[in-house]
């Protein structure tokens, strides 16, 4: 990935794939951890792991789609804004997105002890059926998704806080 200081914005395709993660990835978060944290009625508990596994297993032929447009796409220039220790954080911390976006996809569907429909086109069967790794991926599962919405909120927050400050960071991705 290089930096170009002609360019102001990241490019139409990265964007679109940005707000569609962004969409994904947070409606899969808050149900996910609605779902486990509050007392939710079997139905809907049910209806909700359907959707978010088909989504989620639909969206990450995307996400990977994502992963190689930013390595291989041109970066818009760094804001003169930004001292370089912040521009290094941020680098980091996009890194880190996207490894433990990967890391929840791959351990969401390895930690699957039953066969699951993709919004009832075709059934996925397990990959695994020891339980000690089965258990091993959920656990991976639940600790990636906790380190995920974390690092999207410190996104999320110096995203507004950058914008607060005059800084244009929003601007680059809309």
């Amino acid at each position: 990935m290089t930096y170009t200081a002609s360019i102001d914005k990241f490019d139409r395709t990265a964007r679109a794939l940005h707000w569609i993660s962004a969409c994904v990835i947070l409606w899969a978060m808050l149900s996910g951890f609605y779902m486990a944290l509050f007392e939710v009625d079997s139905t809907t508990k049910k209806t909700l792991s359907t959707f978010n596994v088909s989504l989620t297993f639909v969206y990450f032929p995307l996400f990977l789609w994502r992963l190689v447009h930013r390595i291989t796409c041109t970066l818009p220039a760094q804001l003169e804004q930004l001292n370089q220790h912040q521009a290094k954080l941020a680098c980091a911390a996009h890194k880190f997105i996207y490894l433990l976006t990967t890391i929840v996809m791959c351990s969401g569907v390895l930690m699957m002890q039953h066969s699951f429909c993709v919004f009832g086109l075709f059934t996925v069967p397990p990959l695994l059926s020891n339980t000690s790794l089965l258990a091993l991926f959920a656990r991976l599962h639940v600790i990636s998704n906790v380190l995920l919405l974390f690092l999207v909120t410190v996104h999320i927050a110096a995203v507004i806080k950058h914008q607060l400050a005059g800084r244009a960071i929003l601007q680059r991705m809309l």
